[in-house]
Parts: C-alpha cells; sequence; structure tokens
C-alpha cells in the first residue's frame, strides 16, 4: 500500500514540481517526469507555460533542462514558438528553434515601428519595396562578378568598405532591441546546419529593416549561392527569394539592369514570378521600355492568377499610359482600379476602426465567424484569409486550450496545494499573452494592407489630376509638344520571334512574353526616368515571415 501510495505521489503534477528544489547533477529526468505528470492530469499547455517560467528562474540545472525540453516541444508547435519569444531565454538554442524566434522577433519589431508606407512614391514614380518575398530549370547560383558588384564578395584588388547602414531615426529603442534579437538568434545557426540559408534570410530580413543594405545584400547572397539538395523545394523557394531581395536592392539603387537580370533569374513555375515580373515592370519603365512593361502587366490579369493581389500595377499601367499620352486608356484604367480598391480600403478601415487595441483584435478573433460578419462585405474575404494565419490560428487555440486548463483546476486531486498557486498566475499571464500576440499580428497585417491601398489610391488621385492638366494643356494648344501621334505600329520582333496579336485569350507557354502595342505617343519622347535610390526599406516586410 505504501509502495502504491508513493508511486501515485511521484506521479503527481505537485510531487514532481517540488522534486525540482532538490535536483542535483542533471535535470533533464526531473523536467520530463513534471511535463509527463501535467500531461497525464491533461494540462499539456500548462506545463509548456510551467517550462517557460522555469526556463527563466529555476536553478541552472533545471533551466538548462526546461529549454532543451522547451526547444524539442517548440519545433511542433508554432504557439509554444511565440511564447518562448516573448522571454529571454539564457543558454543555447537548437538552431531550428532559434530561427523560429528570430521570425518571431522580427515580426514584433515591425509591429512596434512599422514602415512607413508612403516612402514608396516618390512624385508620380514609385517602385518594387525591398521586402519579403521550382523552376523548369534550376536557376543558376549569382557568379562572382555579380556578387562582387552587389558588394557582398569584392574581387580581389578591388575591395571597397561596406558603406555605413543608415540610420533608422523613426524606429523606437524596443524595436531595434526586436531587431538585434532576430540578427542574433539567426546567427546562432551554425554553418553547415540545414536551417543556415533560412536563417541568412531572416537576418538579411532585419538588416534591411535596419536600413543596413550592405548586410542585407550579403546575407541575400549566401542563400543564392548556398548548395541546392535535390528534391528539396524550401531550399528552392528561398533562393527564389533570394533572387528577389537583390533585384529589389539593385533597383533601390538605380541600377535597372541589373535588377532586371536578377528578376530574369526567377523560375517561371515559383510563386515568386509574378512578383519578379510585376517589379521587373518598374525597372522596365524607368528605361523606357514601356510595352515590355505593360506586356508584363498584361500577364498578371491572366486568369491564372486571379487569386493574387497586385493593386500597384493599375497605378503603374496608368502611369506608363499617361506618360506616353494615351489619357482616355488612362484614367478608364483608374476608375477600375478605384472601383475594385476603395471598397476593399474602406472594409480594411472600418474593420481596423472596430479593433482599436490588441485586446480588442483579440475579442474578435475569439468569436469567429460571428465577428466576421460585421465585416464590411467587400474586405470580408481578405480579412478572414489574414484571420487564418498558421500562426494566429495556433495563438487563438492555444489560448483557449489554457482556458479550459485553468477552469479545471479547481477539480484536480491537487487543488489545494501550493502548486496551484504557482500555475494559476502564469497559466492566466500566458493566455494573456497568446491573446495580445494574435490580435498584434492581425491589426498590423490589416494595417499593413490598408496602408499599401491608401498610398496607391492616394496615387491614383494625384495621375488623374495630371491627366486632366494635361489635357487642358493638349486643349489649349492642339498642336503643341503634348499632342499624340501614331508611332510604331508594328512592334520589331526579333529573327528566331512571331508576332501574335493577343485576342483575349491566356496561353500558359506565352505567360511573360507578351509586349503592349502602344502606337498613340506622345509627340516629344519620353525621357527615361531618373534613377534616383529608391525606397531602402521594406513596406511588406514581415507580412508573413514564417
Amino acid at each position: 500500500m505504501l509502495a502504491a501510495l508513493a508511486l501515485i505521489l511521484a506521479a503527481s503534477p505537485d510531487a514532481a514540481y517540488a522534486q525540482l528544489a532538490n535536483v542535483r547533477g542533471d535535470a533533464h529526468e526531473a523536467v520530463r517526469a513534471l511535463v509527463q505528470s501535467m500531461e497525464e492530469a491533461q494540462l499539456p499547455r500548462s506545463a509548456e507555460v510551467l517550462l517557460v517560467q522555469l526556463a527563466k528562474d529555476g536553478s541552472p540545472q533545471v533551466r538548462a533542462a526546461a529549454r532543451d525540453e522547451l526547444s524539442r516541444r517548440a519545433l511542433k508547435d508554432r504557439a509554444t514558438q511565440s511564447l518562448l519569444a516573448r522571454v529571454r531565454v539564457e543558454g543555447k538554442l537548437s538552431p531550428p528553434v532559434a530561427l523560429s524566434l528570430a521570425r518571431e522577433h522580427l515580426e514584433r519589431a515591425l509591429q512596434l515601428s512599422p514602415v512607413d508606407q508612403g516612402s514608396a512614391f516618390t512624385g508620380l514614380e514609385t517602385g518594387p519595396a525591398v521586402e519579403q518575398a521550382a523552376g523548369e530549370v534550376a536557376p543558376q547560383p549569382l557568379d562572382k562578378d555579380l556578387a562582387a558588384e552587389m558588394g557582398a564578395q569584392p574581387s580581389p584588388g578591388d575591395a571597397k568598405p561596406a558603406p555605413a547602414p543608415q540610420p533608422v531615426e523613426d524606429r523606437s529603442a524596443e524595436s531595434l532591441r526586436e531587431l538585434d534579437a532576430a540578427r542574433s538568434l539567426a546567427a546562432e545557426v551554425p554553418a553547415g546546419d540545414e536551417s543556415e540559408a533560412s536563417a541568412h534570410e531572416v537576418a538579411g530580413l532585419a538588416a534591411l529593416a535596419e536600413n543596413d543594405d550592405a548586410a542585407a545584400t550579403r546575407e541575400f547572397v549566401a542563400v543564392a549561392t548556398a548548395p541546392l539538395k535535390k528534391g528539396d523545394p524550401a531550399a528552392e523557394e528561398r533562393r527564389e527569394k533570394a533572387y528577389l531581395q537583390l533585384a529589389r536592392l539593385a533597383y533601390a539603387m538605380g541600377n535597372d539592369a541589373q535588377a532586371t537580370e536578377l528578376y530574369g533569374r526567377v523560375s517561371r513555375n515559383a510563386p515568386e514570378w509574378l512578383d519578379a515580373l510585376f517589379e521587373a515592370s518598374w525597372s522596365r519603365f524607368r528605361t523606357t521600355e514601356d510595352e515590355l512593361a505593360l506586356g508584363n502587366l498584361l500577364t498578371l490579369q491572366a486568369p491564372f492568377f486571379v487569386n493574387r493581389f497586385f493593386p500597384e500595377a493599375s497605378v503603374l499601367k496608368a502611369l506608363i499610359l499617361y506618360e506616353n499620352c494615351r489619357y482616355p486608356d488612362a484614367r478608364k484604367t483608374l476608375v477600375e482600379f478605384e472601383h475594385r480598391y476603395s471598397a476593399l480600403h474602406d472594409g480594411l478601415s472600418a474593420t481596423l476602426g472596430s479593433m482599436p487595441n490588441p485586446n480588442a483584435a483579440s475579442e474578435f478573433l475569439v468569436r469567429g465567424p460571428v465577428a466576421l460578419q460585421g465585416v464590411p462585405l467587400p474586405a470580408r474575404e481578405e480579412v478572414l484569409r489574414v484571420e487564418e494565419s498558421p500562426d494566429i490560428v495556433a495563438s487563438i487555440q492555444a489560448a483557449a486550450q489554457l482556458a479550459r486548463e485553468i477552469d479545471s483546476l479547481d477539480q484536480k486531486s491537487f487543488r489545494t496545494t501550493s502548486f496551484v498557486s504557482v500555475i494559476s498566475p502564469i497559466d492566466r499571464d500566458a493566455r494573456l499573452a497568446y491573446l495580445d500576440g494574435a490580435g498584434r499580428k492581425l491589426i498590423y497585417r490589416l494595417e499593413s494592407e490598408r496602408s499599401q491601398l491608401r498610398e496607391l489610391l492616394g496615387q491614383s488621385l494625384r495621375i488623374s489630376y495630371e491627366i486632366a492638366g494635361r489635357e487642358k494643356e493638349i486643349a489649349a494648344s492642339p498642336d503643341g509638344e503634348f499632342s499624340a501621334v501614331v508611332k510604331n505600329d508594328r512592334l520589331p520582333v526579333a529573327d528566331d520571334e512571331e508576332n501574335w496579336p493577343f485576342d483575349g485569350e491566356y496561353w500558359r507557354d506565352e505567360l511573360g512574353n507578351y509586349r503592349y502595342q502602344l502606337g498613340r505617343k506622345c509627340k516629344k519622347p519620353r525621357a527615361a526616368a531618373q534613377t534616383a535610390k529608391g525606397p531602402s526599406q521594406p513596406s511588406h516586410l514581415a507580412a508573413d515571415p514564417h
């Protein structure tokens, strides 16, 4: 009887927790026994919360054991990763966990100090923002000359000191600490580890957020040149994203030729191909290759890509038509854009107005489909897409699970022990942390999209004013320099190409090869756009860093 009672006591969470105070040497077995006892008591989420507490406040042996157990569990649970990112855990983390926490810190930095969406616009000229982004033929690695040109690997005898990063004056001290944490955690991933390329990617994104373009270039070149394992789609996707980031950096530096070449390296079978095709249109526009730019935009309108979100494509199309004196066509494009996206913008604004703080946003998430019915119809699908982000869903589910476990404590056999007084308050704090984190992510991601649309709608209005002013000048001087004439009735084609008129039917093998025949252009040829340094910060850096 006494032996059986001893086994029961040893299996109870309060007894297992008490044994941690007397642990000498390796504490891993005692920590595993505690976790097992809590899982048997149907308190698995509370076990993770307690592990976080032990990883901060336990003895050195217990801290190390709790950290190792958390690392093991965080590999399988995004909610645990989010909770772990809110504490400063001493010691070395496993590479996958360090990488997950780096992503969490990166997004939190952007939540604290969102990037100014308006920085992507200068006059009537904008372009791709530097941001977070398996082909038919695997893309070739960056050659050494290109890497040197990007400033990542200078050629011998031609080394130049890397420019110092520009200060990010509008970032809070807390945001900068989060960015430093992201870069430090990414740096913990050792060379040769399977997570190394992902760590370079996260470090590059954090460097961009700090305006450290030189470091960002080095990180993305490391990703682009990392060896690819056959049949590793994740590695191929990272490489495509690295090409995209390097192209954006080249564009921001005013090197349109290099940007176009790098955009062209993105495989047409990769999810990033449409982003590359669209953003390459800006480089084409800046070098007056307007027919090619408009051809790229025509591809984006194909029915195969109906679920892709490219509102800026309409503004760019209108801008190119405007610059070529195609005023009625430009105005029509702007009207269609405003008709499609004004309602979405207003719907997102109304939704954000109903959640003025993370607490209100988390309540919205907890209510689920009932709350979604209150979202204006034009924005409902987009809000649902953001709401169903895997990390947001994981946090809400973890909060609900903790709530059930907290309520169940009164029915446990150990309800009168001191263990309950320990676990109950940290459970409540952790539940609030889960809800707060999910609410902040929802607000940040919806606000990012709303801000982008607001800037684009403002840009659309400015182009409309420019069109009205230009047409007024034409009316006053019909034979002046602003008059349009018929030019280039037939597009030039290479010897091995054939020109087929587009009749509204899209063919997959022709996507990306369209050219728009402008025909009517301005009498005075358009000068190449000024290639001043574009935006160096991302406009959607961590919309979904996971």
